[in-house]
């Protein structure tokens, strides 16, 4: 299962910036799931990250922080996610974050185990 939603988080690093944001529009629910996750363990800092890295995350997605926490929310319907999703800065925020900072932190710690 996790490496199942990792692929799905590298398959959108594949994607170019501009392409990202009309993925969501078709994307599968698992897929936002997936990005929803990820805002879920960044706000519960379950995610074993270095002060920088942390600190970068906090100041990106500081302006956004409202519509993280509610991708967050696991009693939010996956349409409302998509939509907060689709908004330019949420959704361009987001996977800023998740393709720089993230996902390389969660491959390391698997390669790791």
């Amino acid at each position: 299962m996790i490496n199942r939603r990792i692929n799905i988080l590298q398959d959108i690093k594949q994607l170019k910036a501009n392409q990202r944001l009309d993925f969501l529009k078709n994307c599968s629910n698992e897929c936002i799931h997936a990005i929803c996750e990820v805002c879920y363990n960044i706000l519960h800092e379950s995610l074993k990250l270095n002060k920088d890295k942390k600190y970068r995350i906090k100041q990106k997605l500081k302006p956004i922080r409202v519509d993280v926490r509610k991708l967050a929310d696991a009693k939010l319907s996956v349409n409302t996610k998509r939509k907060i999703l689709s908004k330019p800065q949420v959704g361009r925020g987001v996977f800023t974050v998740l393709v720089s900072t993230v996902l390389p932190a969660l491959i390391s710690a698997l390669l790791s185990k």
